[in-house]
């Protein structure tokens, strides 16, 4: 390279190769697909955390300033969410690798 850096080496890092979710992120960013792609991993996360039971009575449709949108089926399925909203964050968190999701909001399933 012209600068004297070694490909695959990013100036913040010093000596050695980036990870892969630095590389990912930048190339989804440059796409411009990196929201789809974040809202795929969160309806899949969230069908994971609530399990096969209630995944398919509810969705997580979007994540918007640290609030995942979640339609249900009924007023009683999200009440019960509700009532687990901590562990439900803190699990997709842990899934989705970071601390974006803050609380969760509910709408009626279309």
């Amino acid at each position: 390279m012209s600068d004297g850096m070694d490909a695959g080496r990013h100036p913040d890092h010093g000596p050695g190769p980036l990870h892969i979710t630095e590389v990912l992120g930048t190339a989804l960013r440059r796409l411009g697909v990196q929201r789809e792609v974040r809202e795929v991993q969160l309806r899949d996360a969230f069908a994971e955390v609530v399990g096969p039971a209630v995944a398919p009575l509810c969705e997580a449709l979007s994540l918007q300033r640290g609030t995942v949108l979640v339609a249900t089926r009924n007023g009683a399925l999200a009440q019960q969410l509700q009532l687990e909203m901590p562990t439900i964050v803190r699990a997709l968190n842990t899934r989705m690798g970071g601390d974006e999701v803050k609380r969760l909001r509910f709408t009626a399933m279309s």
